[in-house]
């Protein structure tokens, strides 16, 4: 009995372990699942602006950049049908990224690498990943982390049954062995060391004997404290080409020169020579790498720009706008010859002899331009105002220019040039017109909107100034009436009928003029007259035509529907403190509705203070005629003459009175505290 019941104790104890083990499911179940958890991941900012990168095999796994490639295109298919939610970053630029700055992936799963890419792309969140292949499934471990933050905001781990078509994507070779096959031994893969004629030594591979060469090399480079030895390493390495095999050594000697701030001339001059060789350097890395190397001293002279224009007029899209930053973004070259070389790189764009395999388009060339310029602002906007003209777009290009517009406006720090950037961004909203149109409009319109707090509200400030937004609604009036109602989201139409509606902006049959808003506000229809109110209430530019209307609205009584009556006086109120009114119906009014203790006496509060002093007299009057009975009430007026500040100096004595009089210690202290106020 008793080793029954430790067997039953140890079975209680082995079910939570084996409830917690997840059960491997099907591949499409696992990304299925990660799909959706990505798409209903709450975000600051939606839609969200998420940039996804390769799922990457742990160091432990069996490595397959295959079935990494796979999974990754199958989440990115799989959450790219959701515009209201995710706006994708172009996968391309992110892996162009990537590659410039040297990311290794598996770091991407940390804060602190999604912070750094925050920084490189214009992106709200980063989704990375890992995976692990283990005997019967691949665990499959996921995040989103916020590239502002660092908060990670998403976490999800599957596992997925192995299968044979799994299984494929790990046995797929990431790179075909060498064959010794039908080679000769003394020139290829397989070295043979003879001695005596006889093979008493194992064959060495091509690669072995590169390796050996390296690390014999390496240790040249723990001196190089004065020019003799920099010499030395200098004329060693340079008897070693720079090809794809023992030439690896170069990328050592080009980190520490570098790294040292060490320039000589001599190796300069080797690796513009080879540079020249490289018949096809969008697949070479050779070729990026020594562009970069020319360029890290901030300056291109006019040899290294010969061999670097021509390495960069044989590369695709993918690559060339890393050769633009490296080749003319970065250096500090007088400016005409900066110009210069990008008239250059249009014409042989317009040419059509720009990019292997193929010739890339002019507006193709183009796009990497303004990419590859996107840290240099003079040269960005001199290309842009240059060659955007010559431009054909279609609708994903223009969308493109629209957010270079945008971008070039917030980067731009002088305020007069702001301006003019404005303008820009205005002259191209009226003359085109595409499927994203709209959305780009008011997504860039949200960027001035104020938030809760001031450190952020002064970056905005400084980045999109208020003034700015007024002269783009000015100018582009009939754009943002006809996009108003083309979202289909409810509360995002509200929120553009709301910016209109404040910006002074008319939609026919949403929002009326004045004269029909003075119209409706004279008849019987009630819902109609709250729905003008709420309008009204929201407007900068302050409806004063309409005073005399709203002040006889406050007398309107209802039978049918006093609730709605009473929301739109509440609202009346509001609108005539915004533009401080001195009509004495009005104050009276406010000041009734003081006892009420409901919306109409907060929004009276509130529009008394902004009237200021034209109500101090009615406010003192109303005051003086209290008893030490209406303690409510004499707090709320001297709260508000307090508020009102030096422009209620005529109403100390009324103040003075209640404070000799009263017993209620909070009249007391509001009334202290209101002289002082005004007293100053």
């Amino acid at each position: 009995m008793i080793s029954c019941f430790k067997l039953f104790l140890f079975g209680l104890v082995l079910l939570p372990i084996t409830g917690i083990a997840q059960k491997p499911k099907g591949y499409q179940t696992v990304t299925q699942e990660l799909a959706a958890k990505i798409i209903t991941t709450p975000a600051p900012k939606n839609p969200q602006s998420l940039a996804v990168v390769p799922f990457t095999a742990t160091p432990s796994s069996q490595q397959s950049k295959a079935f990494g490639e796979y999974l990754t295109e199958t989440i990115i298919g799989s959450i790219s049908g959701h515009p209201d939610k995710l706006k994708l970053f172009e996968r391309t630029r992110m892996d162009a990224i990537l590659k410039e700055h040297e990311f290794i992936l598996t770091d991407l799963m940390k804060p602190a690498a999604a912070l750094k890419i925050g920084q490189l792309a214009p992106i709200d969140a980063i989704l990375s990943g890992t995976y692990t292949k283990l005997k019967s499934y691949i665990e499959v471990s996921a995040r989103i982390i916020d590239v502002t933050s660092g908060e990670i905001t998403m976490s999800y781990v599957g596992r997925i049954k192995m299968n044979k078509n799994m299984a494929t994507l790990f046995t797929q070779p990431d790179a075909a062995p060498p064959s010794d096959k039908g080679t000769d031994k003394s020139k290829g893969n397989i070295v043979q060391i003879m001695f005596n004629g006889n093979n008493t030594a194992p064959a060495k591979t091509q690669a072995e004997i590169c390796k050996e060469k390296v690390e014999a090399f390496r240790p040249h480079l723990n001196d190089l404290s004065s020019p003799e030895k920099i010499s030395t390493v200098v004329n060693d390495a340079i008897k070693t080409p720079f090809d794809n095999m023992c030439g690896k050594l170069h990328y050592e000697v080009m980190y520490a020169f570098t790294r040292f701030k060490l320039d000589p001339e001599p190796y300069k001059n080797f690796l513009v020579s080879t540079l020249d060789t490289i018949a096809y350097p969008y697949g070479d890395d050779r070729a990026y790498e020594i562009v970069r190397y020319l360029a890290y001293d901030n300056h291109i002279d006019a040899r290294e720009w010969k061999a670097g224009f021509a390495a960069m007029s044989r590369m695709g899209n993918y690559y060339l706008s890393n050769y633009v930053t490296q080749l003319i973004g970065k250096t500090d070259s007088p400016d005409a010859e900066q110009k210069n070389r990008i008239t250059q790189y249009f014409d042989l764009a317009a040419q059509n002899k720009l990019g292997l395999p193929r010739p890339i388009t002019f507006e193709v060339a183009f796009v990497e331009m303004m990419e590859g310029l996107s840290k240099n602002q003079p040269l960005r906007q001199y290309v842009f105002e240059t060659y955007s003209p010559r431009l054909a777009p279609d609708d994903k290009l223009k969308a493109t220019l629209f957010s270079e517009l945008s971008s070039m406006f917030k980067e731009e720090t002088n305020p007069p040039r702001k301006t003019e950037l404005i303008g820009w961004l205005a002259s191209f909203v009226n003359a085109n017109e595409y499927p994203k149109a709209h959305e780009q409009l008011y997504d860039f319109a949200w960027n001035f909107k104020m938030t809760y707090y001031e450190a952020t509200n002064a970056v905005i400030r400084k980045e999109f100034p208020e003034t700015d937004l007024r002269l783009l609604t000015q100018r582009c009036k009939e754009k943002f009436s006809a996009y108003a109602l083309l979202t289909p989201y409810a509360s995002q139409k509200e929120d553009r009928i709301n910016f209109c509606v404040k910006y002074g902006i008319a939609i026919p049959g949403v929002i009326p003029t004045l004269e029909e808003a003075d119209v409706i506000l004279k008849g019987n229809n009630l819902a109609e007259q709250l729905r003008v109110m709420k309008l009204l209430a929201l407007m900068d530019a302050l409806p004063t035509k309409l005073e005399p209307t709203l002040i006889a609205l406050l007398n309107k009584k209802s039978l049918e529907d006093k609730t709605t009556m009473n929301a739109i006086q509440t609202l009346a109120i509001g609108v005539l403190g915004n533009f401080k009114t001195g009509n004495a119906k009005a104050i009276d009014y406010m000041i009734a509705v003081l006892p009420h203790y409901d919306n109409d006496t907060e929004a009276a509060k509130e529009a008394l203070v902004k009237i200021g002093k034209p109500a101090v007299k009615a406010l003192s009057t109303r005051l003086d005629k209290t008893t030490d009975q209406d303690g409510g009430l004499q707090h709320q007026l001297i709260t508000i003459l307090g508020k009102i500040g030096k422009d209620a100096a005529s109403a100390q004595k009324s103040i003075q009175r209640v404070l000799n009089i009263t017993r209620n210690s909070e009249v007391r202290y509001a009334a202290e505290a209101a002289l002082q106020a005004i007293g100053g």
